[in-house]
């Protein structure tokens, strides 16, 4: 009898990258879950966000749960076994379905944030336009690789479908771009804004080192994702990469609505930090009444009262991401 059939076949290089992808996952997963009890009772946001914030929890948990029964299903019933492997389960099908919906949510918010910047005159609708473009056409090739994983359930794993493939490299390219190019529209517009005051400034710099991070976070695991799955057809290594993208993004969203309490703590005078911007006011010597935000023919000191000193001051609002 031979070494192989003593000890069986060795599944370590095929499994591997399932089950340790899917212990990062639930690390992951409980960091997102201390970050939303962390946010939940401390911030007063508006409805919207706690209602998408509540979302993003929910999905993010429910992805754990389908991938934990689809990696039930190939190694413990099946143990020894490659012939399950042929097929997708259902469950991965719909947790590529929730992964879509998470990625879209946190792209989504972003650009939101973006077209706040441009509505407080900063920023250009053709950038917003363009990374919009991009958030759409990934949300597309994800809804695709859901409908081939469903029609072509024999070709996502062992015997890769063609059309799984484009679809696939649609969705994760295209994130991909629209990561990078919201990131830097975000940089540019926070880079350029000075108030003379260096708290304000300090805060400004914290608020990039934040976007930097966040968005240089998800688009290398984004861009290994690719890599791995076009460089190993045979292989399931992209599949850990896969199981973590969206965690991430999960992470990084609660990350930054958590992260406006830390700014407000560093830098309380001056700051005020609200549910859907970052207002940082400073003085400003020789300001007109336009740039004040006074009408032509006012009385810019009426809106104070006799005991107070009237200052002219102009906001600057910066997105909390």
């Amino acid at each position: 009898m031979d070494t192989q059939s003593a000890h069986g076949i060795n599944l370590g290089p095929v499994f591997a990258p399932i089950y340790w992808g899917f212990i990062l996952s639930l690390v992951f997963t409980g960091m997102t879950i201390v970050q939303a009890y962390v946010y939940f009772p401390s911030h007063g946001d508006k409805q919207y966000i706690r209602v998408m914030a509540g979302l993003m929890l929910f999905l993010d948990l429910a992805s754990s749960a389908l991938a934990a029964q689809s990696i039930y299903y190939y190694l413990v019933p099946y143990f020894g076994s490659l012939v399950p492997l042929g097929a997708i389960t259902p469950e991965l099908s719909a947790e590529c379905l929730v992964s879509t919906i998470i990625t879209s949510i946190s792209q989504g918010y972003f650009i939101y944030q973006l077209i706040i910047v441009k509505r407080a005159g900063r920023g250009s609708w053709l950038v917003i336009s363009t990374i919009t473009f991009f958030q759409i056409l990934a949300f597309g090739g994800g809804l695709g690789c859901v409908a081939t994983m469903y029609v072509f359930k024999h070709g996502v794993l062992s015997d890769r479908n063609e059309t799984f493939s484009i679809f696939f490299g649609l969705a994760k390219g295209a994130g991909a771009m629209t990561d990078i190019l919201a990131t830097i529209a975000m940089c540019l517009f926070l880079s350029t804004v000075r108030t003379g005051i260096s708290r304000t400034n300090e805060t400004l710099r914290s608020l990039i080192r934040f976007v930097v991070h966040r968005g240089a976070l998800v688009t290398l695991v984004q861009v290994l994702l690719l890599i791995t799955f076009y460089s190993s057809p045979t292989k399931l290594v992209w599949f850990a990469f896969h199981l973590n993208v969206t965690k991430l993004y999960a992470n990084t969203f609660f990350a930054m609505l958590n992260a406006r309490s830390s700014l407000k703590d560093r830098y309380a005078s001056g700051v005020g930090i609200s549910s859907n911007n970052l207002h940082l006011n400073s003085k400003t010597l020789g300001s007109s009444h336009e740039r004040a935000g006074f009408k032509e023919g006012t009385n810019p000191f009426q809106q104070f009262e006799p005991s107070q000193m009237p200052r002219v001051s102009k906001t600057v609002v910066v997105t909390t991401v």
